[in-house]
């Protein structure tokens, strides 16, 4: 079944929420360009090192092999790639975990310090 045509005029996008655009947040402040590019650097160092983390966790993987029986040469494929996919995912997820709160920590604290001395 078709849609109805729309009889009244359509709202401009632009107009309804040219409140959000428009008004700059003062608190905040502008956007330095040295923070950014500290951001971007600190999350390609991130990319890179859980990067390395998932090869280091993979190659750990395919040389500590699960002692089981197989049946079939495809399941003994299957599973011992799949266990060094879990070693590498592992590996990276903690070495993630391990840097966000190494990041996060003096983060929040500055954040804490900074509302103490407003407030």
């Amino acid at each position: 079944m078709p849609k109805r045509a729309r009889t009244g005029p359509m709202p401009d996008v632009f107009e309804t929420f040219a409140h959000r655009v428009d008004e700059e947040d003062q608190a905040a402040g502008p956007i330095e360009v040295g923070q950014v590019a500290k951001g971007a650097g600190l999350s390609l160092g991130l990319m890179v090192i859980t990067g390395m983390a998932f090869v280091l966790g993979f190659w750990t993987g395919t040389q500590n092999e699960p002692d089981l029986a197989y049946d079939h040469l495809v399941w003994e494929g299957v599973i011992k790639v799949g266990f060094a996919l879990v070693c590498g995912l592992l590996a990276a997820a903690v070495v993630l975990a391990l840097a966000m709160v190494a990041i996060g920590v003096p983060w929040v604290q500055r954040q804490r310090k900074r509302r103490r001395r407003r407030g």
